[in-house]
């Protein structure tokens, strides 16, 4: 039976933010300016790029005339690729934006304390207040590099445009854990096809805090924060399959340009190591068709365990597989390609959920069970 949340602790870290208040002299203030520095960088990079383009008439790739056309004429090219894995960045944290927004007008702080979260919903406030501060950076940083920033969804169609199946400040949470995983495994799948630092780092300094993010919601499901050694990138086309139910229509320039694979109805969502998992796919011709071995493949860090696939039924891997949230895909691999995935992922989460921890002397912090 799950006890009830005490997180008495919280308090400390609302007093720790309200001594450096946002937009104050100190820590904040200095974040603010290196964001500055940071979009100014990429506006006068994008202005020498441009000129020089017109400059040399495009003729420079054949004949450069200087070592500096070439090496920014190269950053242009390369930008392309990188501002396009910004724009979908951004478009799975104008998701993330709607998903705090919403939840935190439906469920206030007595909803959270009637649930058993006492204190948690002023942290949840800080939560989304980052996510659409993710969402007001990327949107500078793309423009400043000149390229067109995915349309946000307006705050009054958000309910028209997203749909987010929870029911109680609950299922928002075990929502939330997810979500808040996804961006971390979108981020770090993106990071190695990121050939631009200035570009790397902005994804970068994100992710960081997408993982902190992560680590919290977990602790206060009753996960261990930190499950496995490694986190596990996952393809944009795996992230599109696993975000699109989210989204219940697209407004033009809003929506991912990225496919998809077809979707995995899964029994259970929790499951252990060794396990018998019954998985399907959402349209069984994609199965029907293959005359081969089909194999259920884990993404868990940087790590991949594969079991055959039969009768809609297969293993959980003993090897090659940690605790934390997986990413399960049908494949005819062994290999988690999107050329060889047959349809997901879906989401397993890997693990105990009984964390408890008693600090003696101090405030207690004891999650759920």
């Amino acid at each position: 039976m799950r006890t009830a949340l005490v997180v008495t602790a919280l308090a400390a870290v609302g007093a720790s933010a309200a001594a450096v208040p946002f937009g104050a002299s100190g820590e904040r203030a200095q974040i603010a300016k290196m964001k500055r520095d940071y979009v100014s960088k990429l506006e006068q990079r994008s202005s020498l790029a441009k000129r020089q383009s017109v400059t040399t008439g495009g003729q420079s790739l054949l004949a450069p005339t200087s070592k500096d056309v070439v090496l920014e004429l190269n950053v242009l090219f390369v930008a392309a690729d990188d501002a396009t894995i910004l724009e979908f960045a951004l478009i799975l944290e104008h998701l993330e934006d709607a998903f705090y927004s919403q939840a935190l007008s439906k469920f206030n702080a007595s909803s959270f304390n009637s649930a058993g979260y006492n204190g948690l919903y002023p942290v949840l406030k800080q939560v989304a207040a980052d996510e659409h501060q993710h969402v007001e950076f990327l949107t500078s940083a793309l423009t400043a590099a000149g390229a067109t920033p995915p349309q946000a969804l307006n705050k009054p169609e958000s309910d028209r445009n997203y749909t987010f199946p929870y029911t109680d400040v609950h299922s928002f949470l075990a929502l939330s854990q997810v979500i808040e995983g996804v961006g971390v495994s979108a981020y770090l799948g993106a990071a190695g096809d990121i050939s631009d630092a200035t570009y790397l780092t902005a994804a970068g300094s994100i992710l960081t805090v997408e993982a902190r993010h992560n680590a919290f919601i977990r602790f206060i499901n009753g996960y261990v924060p930190f499950a496995s050694p490694e986190d596990t990138p996952q393809s944009a086309s795996n992230v599109v399959t696993i975000v699109t139910p989210f989204f219940k229509s697209c407004p033009s320039g809003s929506a991912p340009t990225i496919k998809g694979h077809p979707s995995l109805n899964l029994s259970s969502t929790n499951a252990t190591i060794g396990s018998t998992l019954k998985i399907a796919p959402s349209n069984s011709s994609v199965t029907d068709s293959q005359s081969g071995t089909v194999y259920c493949g884990f993404a868990s860090g940087l790590a991949a365990g594969f079991s055959t696939w039969s009768k809609g039924e297969c293993q959980v891997p003993t090897a090659n597989v940690t605790n934390g949230q997986t990413y399960v895909v049908l494949t005819t691999g062994p290999s988690l390609s999107d050329n060889t995935t047959l349809a997901g992922p879906a989401i397993i989460n890997l693990g105990p959920q009984n964390v408890s921890v008693v600090l003696t002397g101090s405030a207690n912090v004891t999650s759920k069970n």
